[in-house]
Order: C-alpha cells, then sequence, then structure tokens
C-alpha cells in the first residue's frame, strides 16, 4: 500500500483555505507515484458502466462525447482530454490518494476523476460546486484560477459543458508530477496540458440544503402525532375578518422553529449518505456472516458514517439507518477508514455484530473475501 501523505499544514489550510481561497502546494506529494497511466484509463473508458466523457476543442469551438469508448474512439488529432469519474472504485492504487485527505470526514469525500489530455487538451474554463484538489501525474498542466463564479456567472451558450464566457486569470501555476492545487466551490479554474498528461481530481460532496430541509421535515413528519395543531391561546379579538396578521404569521412560525429543537441525528445520517445506488435486495433469512470469507472490508464507493449518541450508535448507509451498541465503533472506525477486518476479530466485539454486518451486506456497504 503507498502511503501517500500530503504536504500540508492542515490546522492552517483549514483556517485559511477551505472553502474560501484556492491554494497550491507544489511538491504536495514528494517522488509522487503515479498511480496509474493513460494507457490504463483509456482501457477504463471503454466501461459502459462508467461515467466517462472526451471534451474537444478545436480552437474555436468546444464540444463532448459520452462513453463507453473504443480504440478507434482515441485515434483521434488536435486537442482533446478524457475524463473518467470514480476510478477509486475499481483501482486500490488510486483509491489510496484518499487517504492524504483524512482529515476531513469521509463522509464529505465523493470519488476521484482521472483525465488524460493531448497537448493543449482541456475540460475548459469552468466552476465546480464542490471542493476539489487536483493532483498532477504524468506530464505537465498550466493551471489558471480566477474568481468566485455563481448561477448569473455568464456561460457559453454553444455547448453543454456549462464553459464559462468570460474567464478572468488571477493566478497561472504550471504543475508537475506531484503538485496539488485545492480549489474551493465556485472559484473558476481552467487546466491546460503542456505536452500530453494525466491528473487527478479528489472531488467532496455536500448535500443540497433543500435535500437536507426535505430529509429533515420528512423525519420529523413520521414521529409527529396527528393531533399536533396549530394552536394560539390568549388571542386578540379580530378586527377584520378574514385577516391573517403579523401576530398570527409569528405564533405559527413559533411553533414550527420549537419543531427544530428536536436532537434525533437520523435525517443528517441519513442525508449525507444517500445514494442513488441502488443497494443490494435485503435476504428473507440472515447469512451465516462466518461463512462468507474470512475478511470484511468496505465496498468500493460505499457511503458510510456512523454517530455516537452517547448510550448507542447510529450507523448510516445509503441513506438508511441501523442501530448498534457503543461496543461496536471499532469496527464501524475500521470500516469507514477502509481498513479490511478480519471477520472473527469482528464478531467477538460484541453479539449484535453479526447483525450489524447482515445488514451493512444487505445495503451494499460492504465485502466479504478470502
Amino acid at each position: 500500500m503507498t502511503d501517500y501523505r500530503l504536504d500540508l499544514n492542515v490546522e492552517r489550510f483549514l483556517a485559511k483555505h477551505w472553502q474560501r481561497q484556492h491554494l497550491f502546494i507544489p511538491g504536495g506529494f514528494s517522488q509522487f507515484d503515479v498511480p496509474a497511466d493513460a494507457d490504463e484509463l483509456a482501457g477504463l473508458a471503454m466501461d459502459p458502466d462508467l461515467d466517462s466523457r472526451i471534451v474537444i476543442n478545436d480552437g474555436q469551438s468546444w464540444r463532448q462525447e459520452r462513453g463507453p469508448f473504443t480504440q478507434d474512439s482515441y485515434q483521434r488529432t488536435g486537442s482533446w482530454t478524457l475524463l473518467v469519474q470514480g476510478v477509486d472504485q475499481h483501482w486500490d492504487e488510486a483509491a489510496e490518494l484518499l487517504n492524504s485527505v483524512r482529515f476531513l470526514p469521509n463522509w464529505r469525500l465523493d470519488d476521484i476523476m482521472m483525465s488524460y489530455a493531448t497537448d493543449g487538451g482541456s475540460a475548459g474554463p469552468h466552476y465546480d460546486n464542490y471542493d476539489v484538489f487536483i493532483i498532477q501525474g504524468d506530464g505537465q498542466r498550466r493551471w489558471q484560477v480566477g474568481g468566485f463564479c455563481d448561477s448569473a456567472s455568464a456561460l457559453l451558450d454553444n455547448t453543454d459543458l456549462r464553459l464559462l464566457a468570460d474567464f478572468e486569470p488571477k493566478a497561472e501555476y504550471l504543475m508537475s508530477a506531484g503538485d496539488v492545487l485545492y480549489v474551493p466551490p465556485g472559484i473558476a479554474h481552467y487546466g491546460t496540458s503542456v505536452g500530453e498528461s494525466t491528473s487527478f481530481s479528489i472531488g467532496f460532496r455536500a448535500p443540497r440544503q433543500s435535500d437536507l430541509l426535505a430529509r429533515w421535515a420528512d423525519n420529523r413528519l413520521s414521529t409527529m402525532e396527528d393531533d399536533a395543531l396549530f394552536s394560539d391561546p390568549q388571542r386578540e379579538p379580530a378586527t377584520r375578518s378574514g385577516e391573517i396578521t403579523q401576530t398570527d404569521l409569528n405564533r405559527a412560525r413559533a411553533q414550527l422553529l420549537r419543531m427544530f429543537d428536536d436532537t434525533d441525528p437520523r435525517w443528517f445520517g441519513e442525508a449525507i449518505t444517500n445514494s442513488a445506488a441502488a443497494p443490494q435486495s435485503p435476504r428473507d433469512e440472515a447469512l451465516e456472516v462466518e461463512t462468507q470469507g474470512t475478511w470484511v472490508t468496505r465496498a468500493p464507493g460505499s457511503r458510510l458514517a456512523w454517530h455516537a449518541t452517547g448510550d448507542e450508535l447510529l450507523v448510516f448507509a445509503h441513506g438508511n439507518t441501523h442501530d448498534a451498541p457503543l461496543a461496536l465503533q471499532s469496527v464501524l472506525e475500521a470500516l469507514c477508514d477502509h481498513q479490511d477486518m478480519a471477520v472473527t476479530e469482528a464478531l467477538q466485539a460484541h453479539d449484535a455484530a453479526e447483525a450489524l454486518l447482515n445488514w451493512l451486506h444487505d445495503e451494499g456497504a460492504i465485502l466479504f473475501y478470502d
């Protein structure tokens, strides 16, 4: 296993840069061992289950093609770049890059995208709605960083790539193998390959506030009594029939806000682990865990988190919740940290371990192997 260590003062980074301003880290990975090369990426992009695309720039216009691709797809001239999402789910070597950002909770991690570009190849000037660490692989790539953008920023109208119509660079870096560039959400950036090159992008996810509110409301509504009604004791006499007064609105709002005093954390854990990927179908009977394999590990791409309430653990996987005893915290810590664990060791932690592993397996969050 490659021990990727990012040369970064974590406390200073979190205080000054995280979600605030970009940071260039030259030699962020010393003696960087590039996890995969362009040929491996090209082969991976032939898989129909992967999200892959090729972006072409002829100097005047931009366009993209969606995968899966064939060998003929790469027989082209000019400037172009191949991008493949989720390479960490297929290459352990790429997944090990995630170890370099363990100072952030893994429920904030999304995936790793890898790209290959010919000379002049680029994905165009754009901004993302999430944080990203861009790690230079083979070759060199010139990155320009601009200002803050949002939904009101002008986009090119002749492409579906959501490229910025007006990009003004404020900083520029020529990145070589092992150099790292952190870009916060909303900050414009534009990378162009100098010769052939590869790069890896560690992307982070953040749930929409509307999704958080919807999940909270769903969970709260499921526990509310049907006879919980709007109330207005000490009401003032009505002076105009049909009028909703400001006092009425304030009273209703105060009653709704009191519901936010509920401290049940399930809504948040379910929201941040929610996944569009369908979990495995639950079985009628529990599997015999000890017969499934010698080791258990977290499934690639799974969304898994936990919360200690004081007397129990709430375990979250793919938008669902499972209650477990605190004695299983070490098991959850190991699995969330992508550590392989002996099944016998997990079972010895508590009598409820088998039920937890069954549930995680049904949710598609873990794998057994010999």
